[in-house]
């Protein structure tokens, strides 16, 4: 019944929370994010640039704590940086990234694998100091370990310059008497046999979505269309939730007079979906044959790639959809796993891909616009080639936007909201395994990795060629659906 810094952090956002995790956690099996596998490959460049003595938690943190101890305790040939080193006081407990000797005091550095200093960090950094400060460990300066957004790849497996460090000793000063009253609060939430009564609010996914959030709101009445699917709606749907309007069919008219939230109010009101017609023209007066595109990218913590910068989106997989008629549509494809790196093949297969002439779609067009304009850079040769694509570039998404909405989209202009709302078949639910693109990552990390048994890795790979291809051909549907006349369109909406 330790209060460790994940736990005091999870008091931070909320009690039930807490309180949940020691008295009824969740039984599922964590399977690790892409952010989490990303944190890890920072900490082990950071471990490499700054050679050490690393503290293993394989046996527990009882075990962890022991062996800190045994560490520092040496008289001769001392430490002088520890990774993961364990610390207890009380009933208080914390494994810190680095600590490192400096004189008589210890610098404790939280090392964080993004690239600026967020609002979460500082009580996570001083909750530590307040933990060594009562392990009577002399704690001088206080940094946070983050990554250097300015560092280049010049050299396989040289990361030096890669880490940046933020002195935030005065901030964790200043918290250390707010972080030890938190302490005494969260201990006692912990000893408490009864669940704290905390409403379901907008802590519940600030800042991080709480793991225990559908078990706080099972057996609740929801709202079917919240006040909360009012589109960009701030401050109008806080003062109407505050006036006790659940459902947005319930809300006065006269209360709305923004556009968009009064056109989203009358196709839910109503049930009718919305169509401009006009707002579509654009997409009528292009010529053919038209072309789709749709990337997938990964980002690394630590380059891997010689000439990139941390958290660059680097396509590892695109999918190419060619409308030469009605009945001729034609795929291509391209996903690189064991390649991945070589832009030059994956540039030259999206070139031969492509129409030389003709509009390119694309569902929110920047994204393709700077993965095309970075591959000019990566691939100077076909800069030009690469950049008259990104010139053809039509943007789905406003014109969506624009032109349409229906009430099960519930303020969501995203493509995977969208679609169902025309055609039942085409929701990503229906994919299996890969249905947004956190997942695509998470499958391309696994298939890199090389660990994957045969089967498994075929089916990943296939799963991924489906998802790819999907957010492709829907796009055709939904440029038929919104170039196409009234008639046309009854034809191919089943909403």
């Amino acid at each position: 019944m330790w209060l460790t810094k994940s736990r005091f952090l999870s008091g931070l956002q909320c009690h039930k929370r807490l309180w949940f995790e020691i008295h009824d956690p969740l039984e599922e099996s964590f399977e690790p994010g892409v952010p989490v596998l990303q944190g890890r490959a920072f900490d082990e460049v950071v471990q490499e640039l700054r050679p050490g003595v690393v503290i293993s938690r394989a046996a527990g943190l009882p075990a962890a704590i022991a062996e800190t101890k045994r560490v520092l305790g040496r008289t001769t040939n001392a430490a002088s940086t520890l990774y993961q080193p364990a610390f207890k006081a009380g009933d208080l407990a914390v494994v810190v990234d680095v600590l490192r000797r400096r004189g008589a005091e210890f610098d404790l550095t939280e090392v964080k694998a993004t690239t600026q200093v967020k609002e979460t960090h500082l009580p996570d950094a001083a909750f530590q100091a307040l933990v060594l400060q009562r392990a009577k460990i002399p704690v001088g300066r206080v940094f946070l370990g983050l990554v250097n957004n300015q560092f280049v790849l010049r050299r396989v497996g040289d990361y030096e310059g890669l880490l940046m460090e933020e002195d935030i000793t005065d901030a964790v000063r200043g918290y250390l008497p707010e972080a030890a009253v938190r302490a005494l609060e969260f201990q006692e939430v912990m000893d408490s046999a009864a669940m704290p009564a905390i409403d379901v609010g907008a802590h519940c996914t600030s800042p991080y979505e709480c793991p225990f959030l559908a078990r706080c709101t099972a057996g609740q009445e929801v709202a079917e269309f919240p006040v909360e699917v009012l589109p960009r709606g701030g401050n109008v749907a806080e003062a109407l939730v505050a006036e006790g309007y659940r459902d947005l069919r319930d809300v006065p008219a006269a209360r709305l007079t923004n556009e968009m939230h009064r056109r989203v109010f009358d196709a839910t009101c109503s049930g009718l979906a919305f169509f401009d017609f006009a707002a579509t023209a654009q997409l009528r007066s292009l010529p053919s044959p038209f072309a789709y595109l749709d990337f997938e990218t990964i980002s690394f913590s630590v380059p891997e790639i010689i000439g990139t910068r941390p958290y660059e989106q680097l396509p590892f997989q695109w999918s190419v959809h060619v409308e030469f008629g009605p009945d001729d549509v034609r795929h291509a494809e391209y996903l690189a796993i064991e390649n991945f790196g070589d832009f030059e093949a994956l540039v030259g297969e999206l070139i031969a891909a492509l129409p030389a002439a003709g509009p390119v779609f694309a569902y929110n067009a920047s994204f393709e616009e700077r993965v095309l304009g970075r591959l000019a850079e990566l691939v100077p040769t076909r800069a030009a080639a690469l950049l008259q694509i990104a010139g053809r570039l039509i943007d789905l998404l406003p014109v969506t936007r624009d032109a349409y909405y229906h009430r099960d989209m519930r303020g969501s202009w995203s493509i995977k909201s969208v679609m169902p709302t025309i055609d039942a078949s085409l929701g990503y639910e229906h994919l299996g395994e890969i249905q947004e693109g956190d997942g695509a990552q998470r499958a391309f990390l696994e298939l890199r990795s090389g660990t994957l048994a045969k089967e498994k890795a075929e089916r990943l790979r296939a799963a991924l060629i489906k998802y790819c291809r999907h957010d492709t051909w829907v796009m055709v549907v939904l440029r038929r659906f919104c170039a196409a006349d009234f008639e046309q369109r009854d034809e191919c909406w089943d909403g």
